[in-house]
């Protein structure tokens, strides 16, 4: 990535990095939730986003790094993201499955179908990236922040539900 980019990644990449931190935070709610039903959520749920911030890291780091060829970008970018649009899949489809039953239909579109959609953008622009395409930065720049938006209101979405769901 050109160096006027640095400053974004690094501060998207820490963002997501604090987040996960505060994922962790959030995982200690689920002590109090029965536990079957805690495992079944935390596949659907937690591990997704922790994924997404994941591949936010990721990406930070590795656009901050000096002289990274487009190339090497792109495969760091390309590879998460087809795993990230999988992981997505297997979301929806456990929770069409109904493990766990979601909470409304907002969570088939936040967790699965936004995350989905997202990841698929950042194919494209890793595609233009490799392709030389001049408005590939901005492209990966839009995924990654939507990504992050859709991180950090799923990161809500679980606090607010486990604060609501404890037991006791």
């Amino acid at each position: 990535m050109p160096e006027t980019w640095q400053t974004f990644y690094l501060m998207v990449g820490s963002s997501s990095a604090g987040l996960i931190g505060l994922l962790f935070v959030v995982m200690t709610l689920t002590s109090e939730v029965e536990p079957s039903r805690a495992m079944l959520g935390s596949r659907v749920y937690i591990t997704p986003t922790v994924y997404h911030f994941a591949v936010l890291v990721l990406i930070g780091a590795v656009a901050v790094m000096p002289d990274v060829p487009a190339q090497i970008m792109a495969a760091v970018i390309v590879v998460p993201a087809a795993t990230g649009f999988v992981v997505a899949l297997v979301s929806l489809t456990r929770m069409l499955r109904g493990l766990p039953r979601a909470a409304d239909a907002s969570d088939f579109f936040f967790y699965a179908i936004l995350p989905a959609v997202a990841y698929l953008w950042l194919i494209g622009s890793a595609a233009a990236l490799w392709s030389g395409v001049a408005f590939a930065a901005f492209a990966i720049a839009g995924g990654a922040v939507a990504l992050l938006l859709v991180g950090i209101r799923d990161a809500w979405d679980l606090a607010t539900w486990l604060a609501r769901h404890r037991q006791g």
